[in-house]
């Protein structure tokens, strides 16, 4: 038994759960290694204090950085719409590079511009000046959700619109808002 363990056994306390902190165990080394993670320790002075007033904590925290800063968000528009009395087809397929160091509310608002720019190329495109299409994806910081909403202002009868979200895009999508998700097998049609 280590002597600093002779002192606190001497003193009972009303804690559920007691831990001792002393330096066994403990690298005074200050380089750090990429893969292990940046080294944290306690200062030493709270380390040596033999009291039972300290609560658990931790002894290092590692801190690993992520390789990949962003990821390709692919969405592929496919708009079938009747123009001249022929069925008409118009498809378009962008590349949103969704880049995670800046915050959560600066990436979705990239990915809702850039898919709202879309939109309206088409409605450019095709001098479609009647119905207004976009995207919003609303961020509810109470809950941690993301919505993703997309609203179609006075539509053509004979216009149809699919957006599609390619799975791996999807699958990042969702990691990056932590929430649980298996490797998809197909891609998502809204």
């Amino acid at each position: 038994m280590l002597p600093i363990e002779k002192e606190n056994s001497r003193v009972a306390t009303t804690k559920p759960l007691d831990e001792l902190f002393t330096n066994v165990g403990q690298k005074f080394e200050t380089e750090t290694v990429k893969h292990e993670g940046y080294r944290f320790d306690y200062p030493l002075r709270w380390l040596r204090d033999p009291s039972v007033t300290k609560a658990i904590g931790f002894r290092r925290m590692k801190f690993v950085s992520v390789e990949d800063k962003s990821f390709p968000f692919i969405v592929r528009f496919h708009i079938d719409y009747i123009s001249e009395g022929k069925r008409k087809m118009w498809e378009e397929i962008e590349l949103i590079q969704v880049d995670l160091s800046s915050s959560l509310q600066t990436a979705l608002k990239n990915i809702e511009d850039k898919i709202n720019s879309c939109y309206a190329k088409y409605a450019d495109e095709y001098a479609n000046t009647e119905s207004t299409l976009y995207v919003r994806i609303v961020y509810d910081k109470q809950n941690s959700q993301v919505s993703f909403q997309i609203y179609e202002d006075n539509p053509k009868k004979d216009e149809q619109i699919y957006t599609e979200f390619t799975a791996m895009s999807w699958y990042y999508l969702k990691r990056m808002l932590n929430q649980k998700v298996e490797l998809p097998l197909a891609n998502i049609t809204v």
